[in-house]
């Protein structure tokens, strides 16, 4: 009966540590966000519009991931303007590159940088070829 028990909390113990990395990688934050830390997305925006914490919320045609500028608000960034920015128009998303247990493909939707053609709107990346546009 010993031996069965080891082996049972062994195995439970080996559960515990892969479920605690797997909720520290989903809910790290982001921060110090580097070039090879991002992914490319290009496309339309057909949907702009403020996301809870003062986020701003961006949807592209075709593409049902949910992206968003953390706190875009509060940087300065209005939906008003950006609506008259980049509305049906084409742009790129550099949103965050991570797997976490809510987005297996790698796109967690956090836009770190955001050029409509060779103009940057937002940009948070540390190490970029274009200027930050937050401190």
């Amino acid at each position: 009966m010993k031996k069965v028990a080891k082996i049972w909390f062994s195995v439970v113990f080996v559960l515990f540590l892969g479920f605690m990395w797997m909720m520290v990688q989903t809910f790290k934050p982001v921060r110090n966000v580097q070039p090879e830390d991002v992914l490319t997305v290009k496309g339309t925006v057909t949907k702009i519009e403020e996301g809870p914490g003062l986020d701003l919320v961006i949807t592209l045609k075709g593409d049902e991931h949910y992206y968003y500028i953390n706190r875009g608000l509060q940087q300065g960034l209005t939906v008003e303007q950006t609506r008259l920015d980049i509305l049906n128009k084409t742009v790129t998303l550099y949103p965050i590159k991570r797997w976490t247990i809510f987005t297996r493909d790698g796109n967690m939707g956090h836009i770190s940088k955001l050029m409509l053609k060779d103009k940057v709107i937002y940009n948070e990346i540390n190490n970029d070829i274009h200027e930050k546009t937050i401190q």
